[in-house]
This record gives structure tokens, sequence and C-alpha cells, in this order.
């Protein structure tokens, strides 16, 4: 795979559609000062080309009944990518990650019940490699990888971008199911809108066997009520951001909601989460280089009050994140969406 050559205007439609992956060549046409078919072109040569895909992130109610785990593994006898290779056949991950420190492997299980999370925990201890297994369940956790912003535009088209989607800030997620079950429509668009978060409600239409009025009227509501968020992924190394990165914090009593708080208005933080562990809080995310992770550690998280101790790692491999396998050589590849409930 041929990594795609990207010029500015690649750049800030890759920036727009951070912000609104859903809207029209017309509008995001319109702010970025842009011709519609042009930005078309631009996006299916950067999919074809596997570096970018709008998915839907599922709220968690559709999809489980639990929080999910954060687990870091120790191994023996084996190399750590080895190691992780056997682990891409469990259930329930959403991410899989080779990072620097004490563990050499993290993942994220997201299972659709606790007893389905202790099967996919135990299974990791029969995993051959696998040495030992810190799995650390999520209290709270405040989402961010879906408004992650590689921060290529102005205040004015982001501030004009936000305005097309009516977004507001995730807050605490929660794995609260709908207040009614869903009609079978329902879940067939839900099931549509994950695996392209850009699909029109006439094709969804056709796909799902439903009237045109009839689809329009199921995917405004599918997306109204959140059940699904269209979401952009990237192959981040593309993009030039290099490092991903891991923070586990020790925050004083009391202080761990407001440090969260801050530390999830970060421009560089995909994810914040509470954690039981005796580090507090959990919290990734994406920068250009390690030169630019320790100006973030030093001049930005520093500024936090009540952080006690941090410890840092750096993400050296990371081939899935949110469901969706990557690679910085072949790019974005299979989608593993969880099954809804």
């Amino acid at each position: 795979m041929t990594r795609p050559l990207l010029d500015e205007l690649d750049r800030r439609l890759i920036g727009a559609l951070h912000l609104a992956p859903r809207a029209t060549w017309d509008d995001i046409g319109a702010i970025l000062s842009a011709d519609a078919s042009t930005l078309k072109r631009r996006y299916d040569r950067l999919h074809e080309a596997r570096m970018v895909r709008v998915i839907g992130q599922a709220d968690w109610g559709m999809h489980s009944t639990t929080m999910p785990i954060h687990v870091f593994l120790d191994i023996t006898g084996e190399t750590p990518l080895a190691v992780l290779d056997r682990l891409r056949d469990l259930p329930h991950l959403q991410l899989l990650a080779q990072i620097s420190g004490d563990y050499p492997l993290y993942a994220v299980v997201h299972a659709p019940s606790e007893a389905a999370t202790s099967e996919a925990i135990d299974r990791m201890f029969s995993v051959a490699g696998v040495r030992r297994v810190n799995a650390l369940p999520a209290l709270s956790t405040l989402r961010r990888g879906i408004t992650w912003d590689p921060q290529f535009l102005t205040e004015t088209e982001r501030a004009e971008l936000l305005k097309l989607t009516g977004a507001q800030p995730e807050g605490t997620a929660s794995a609260t199911p709908p207040a009614k079950p869903l009609s079978e429509s329902e879940r067939t668009v839900v099931a549509l809108l994950l695996r392209d978060g850009r699909a029109s409600a006439a094709s969804i239409g056709r796909a799902a066997g439903l009237a045109t009025s009839t689809a329009h009227r199921v995917v405004r509501r599918v997306l109204d009520e959140q059940w699904v968020k269209p979401r952009l992924e990237i192959v981040s190394e593309w993009l030039g951001f290099e490092t991903p990165f891991m923070l586990r914090l020790r925050v004083a009593p009391g202080e761990t909601p407001e440090a969260m708080r801050r530390i999830d208005r970060l421009p560089q933080t995909r994810l914040v989460a509470h954690v039981a562990s005796d580090m507090s809080v959990l919290a990734t995310g994406l920068v250009t280089d390690r030169s630019a992770l320790a100006r973030f550690i030093d001049d930005e998280l520093a500024q936090i009050p009540g952080i006690i101790t941090v410890s840092v790692d750096v993400m050296l491999a990371e081939p899935r994140r949110y469901w969706l396998d990557r690679d910085r050589v072949s790019g974005l590849g299979e989608f593993h969406a969880p099954t809804l409930l």
C-alpha cells in the first residue's frame, strides 16, 4: 500500500471530517471555501488508500450492560508482537497495543456483560506467552476518541463545522440501554451506520429493504438519539502523529473528577477514565513525536492540580483501535463492530 501524499486541502478536509464526519460535501465546501466535488474526490482517494474511514460509534448501552476493562499483560518466553498477534482472535477486544513500560501489552475489553467480561479475561490467561494479566475496571469514562481534533482548521472554521452537528461535550459514558427496545428497522439501521457512518438514508433504505421515507425517518431518529455517532478513523502516522501515549496518574482523593475534566479538555487527549487501581486515572492521547509528548507533560499536564504521580508509556504499535484493525504500512483493515444486544 502506497502512503497517500497529502496537501493542505487534504489536511483541512480531514480536520473537517473529524469535527463533522457526516456533513455534506456542499456544507464542508462552503466552510472551507472549496469545491464540493473536489472534496468528494479527495475523500474517495483517501478512503481507497485505506487512510480514512467514517464508521459509527455505538452508544455503550447498545452493545453492553457493563463498562470496559483496561488490561495490562506481562509475557514470558515470547516476543510481545507474537503474543499480540495471538490475542487478536479473542472476543470483545476494542483495542490492542504494544507499549513501553513494565507491561509490554495493553488491551481494552468491552464485553456484553460482566459474565462475558470474566470469560474474556479468563481466556487471556490461556494464550501462549502470557505470564500475568492486570485488569483495571473502568469506574467512569470520558470518551474523547470521537472528538480528538488534529487542529488543522481555524477557530472560525471549527465553530462553523460544530454548528452543523450541534455537537455537545460527550460527558461521562454509561452502559444505559435505550428507554424502549429498538424496532427491527432501528436495529438494522444502527448496524449499517456502525459500518458506514456516512451512508445516506437512501442507500440504507435499499440495504435494509425500507421505503425511502421510512429510512430517512429511522436514520434521523438513530442519530438524534445518539445511539450511533459518526466517527472518523485515520492512520495517525500517515497524518504526522507518530506518538500515541498512555498516562497512568495517581490523583489526590476528591480531586479525580476535576482532574479528569481538565485532562479531557486538552487537545492531545483521546480518552480519560477513572479506573479501579492504585493509579486512579488512565488517559490516552496522540501527539506528533516524543518531543511533543515531553512538552505536553511538562507544560500542560503539570498545570493540573491534584496529580501526585505520573506514569508515561508510549504505544509502540497499535494494531487495533476502536474495534478497527490498522497498520502503519497497509492502512485501515477489518472493523470488528460490537454485537448489538
